[in-house]
């Protein structure tokens, strides 16, 4: 796992895994965006927009990670 921040934009990304495989990007809620390898059916990257915001809420990284299913993200999104 690797994390990218941009602190101008306030984003963080969270690159899970690397894929040349085409991806979809699919929002689990405002602000939150994963990208989804639909091959592998794996979700290998998540955006995080407004993340300073989030942090002090209480924004869990590695419960957000573990919470998220590719396979019902791309059923709710086909």
């Amino acid at each position: 796992m690797r994390l990218n921040y941009a602190q101008r934009a306030d984003v963080l990304y969270i690159v899970l895994t690397e894929t040349a495989s085409p991806c979809v990007y699919l929002e689990v809620e405002p602000g939150i965006v994963c990208r989804v390898d639909e091959e592998r059916e794996m979700v290998v990257g998540i955006t995080v927009a407004n993340f300073n915001e989030r942090a002090k809420a209480g924004l869990d990284i590695p419960m957000l990670v573990s919470g998220i299913s590719a396979g019902n993200l791309l059923r709710t999104a086909h």
